[in-house]
């Protein structure tokens, strides 16, 4: 099958990208994983999340587990650590209906700057706006998902972009649902990415599109959790998340990374 998705970044999170689509069309059909265009992931650890995580980070350089216990993860990430892999963690954010109440209370009291149109990413969208959202992402730290996933089609889900009067992206927000309809997990969505250009920060451009995400999320595809993973120290986007009612759990986003395969920094943001 000739690969003619649209990918974005450095040359190591693109061969990542592209490792990890080839890995999903032989797992898509297992309830266990989940992907939304970064990895191919495992939403059900059990006691032998070591062994597949070991195995699935040799195969596409990098590899997470959602869902594991922030209790247990010491001892998971030494089994890891012992066969040679970096290891990494990110919280895990999570809200249900409170996400919802609370993204429709945002969207009663605040308003987006004027000067600001909001759409959505889809089939029809130019590449070239496609890539400009991508650089965004970058720009602001953050992961992009291939072309296919931000239009919508290689997930259900939304990638909504707030740009200028002269065209040009200031801020964007996704959330697709990731996972199997036969896990016990496959309503919950993820949801993130958000990102703003330094110049627009303050203006709350990226929690309403946040909230706006959650909205479409819930009424159009039937998302009842929306889940994200976020740093220990990064104190704005917790406090963004809490915002949304997307709140901390007992869970965390544990990764590792094979360095032989990717030497790129953390691949779950």
């Amino acid at each position: 099958m000739v690969d003619t998705d649209e990918y974005f970044g450095s040359p190591d999170r693109i061969a990542l990208a592209r490792r990890s689509a080839r890995l999903w069309r032989l797992l898509r059909d297992n309830p266990r994983y989940a992907y939304y265009g970064r990895l191919v992931a495992l939403s059900e650890p059990g006691e032998d999340a070591a062994d597949v995580l070991s195995d699935m980070a040799r195969l596409q350089g990098a590899a997470v587990s959602y869902f594991y216990p922030a209790d247990d993860a010491a001892a998971l990430f030494a089994q890891l650590e012992d066969r040679g892999l970096a290891t990494d963690r990110h919280e895990h954010f999570w809200g249900g209906e409170a996400a919802l109440a609370a993204s429709r209370r945002a969207l009663q009291d605040l308003a987006l700057p004027a000067d600001l149109t909001v759409s959505a990413i889809d089939a029809d969208t130019p590449r070239e706006v496609v890539r400009d959202v991508a650089e965004l992402c970058q720009a602001c730290d953050v992961m992009p998902v291939p072309g296919s996933i931000m239009r919508g089609q290689g997930r259900a889900g939304i990638c909504l972009v707030a740009t200028d009067q002269e065209s040009r992206p200031v801020a964007t927000a996704s959330s697709y649902m990731i996972h199997h309809p036969a896990s016990p997990r496959s309503k919950d969505a993820f949801w993130g990415m958000l990102a703003t250009r330094q110049d627009r920060r303050g203006e709350k451009i990226a929690l309403l599109l946040g909230a706006q995400a959650i909205i479409y999320m819930w009424e159009r595809h039937g998302a009842r959790g929306f889940m994200t993973g976020v740093k220990a120290d990064n104190r704005s986007s917790q406090a963004l998340c809490r915002k949304l009612g997307v709140t901390a759990s007992d869970w965390i986003y544990a990764s590792c990374i094979d360095k032989e395969m990717f030497a790129g920094p953390s691949v779950t943001k």
